[in-house]
């Protein structure tokens, strides 16, 4: 079942066809650079993709394959994540995807969902500090930065809000 369609992104919940592209994206150092940190071991990535992807999103908050309409093959991962109260924005894709737009347009199809269709009165999102390119997404979508948090092991996190 289709979730959302943008123009070139299609949004389900993930397959088990899902997994090999989703244990390379999650090995793969420059993915996880500024997504915890570090790349997960192969078994720590296919056991959390068996537990907490695998059929997942069942509903509207969860973060949703993302699969390019042109390959139909799994590409990363976006959606809302948290509640209506406080609804985060999140996007991954795999790098093979960079640099063409499509992680905007992952995000602006979910931030449109949320304000026209959740209804939502705000939206949030972090950014770990030196991640260009989410930062650039985020404020080309009108999110602000409103404050940093100084996590463990020197890593930064810039939280951004959107309002309605």
């Amino acid at each position: 079942m289709i979730f959302l369609e943008t123009e070139r992104l299609l949004f389900r919940a993930h397959e088990a066809r899902d997994e090999p592209a989703f244990v390379q994206m999650h090995t793969d150092p420059e993915v996880r650079r500024f997504a915890g940190g570090r790349p997960w071991s192969v078994e720590e990535a296919l056991t959390r993709f068996r537990t907490s992807y695998l059929h997942r999103p069942r509903r509207t908050y969860g973060l949703w394959a993302a699969i390019p309409k042109r390959e139909d093959a799994y590409a990363g991962m976006c959606g809302l994540h948290g509640s209506s109260r406080a609804a985060y924005l999140a996007f991954y894709l795999a790098r093979r995807l960079w640099e063409n737009g499509l992680g905007t347009e992952a995000a602006h199809a979910f931030v449109a969902f949320g304000f026209e269709r959740l209804h939502l009165s705000r939206m949030l999102a972090t950014a770990d500090e030196g991640n260009v390119r989410s930062e650039r997404i985020l404020e080309a979508l009108g999110f602000r930065d409103v404050g940093l948090e100084k996590l463990a092991a020197g890593r930064i996190l810039h939280h951004y809000e959107k309002r309605r």
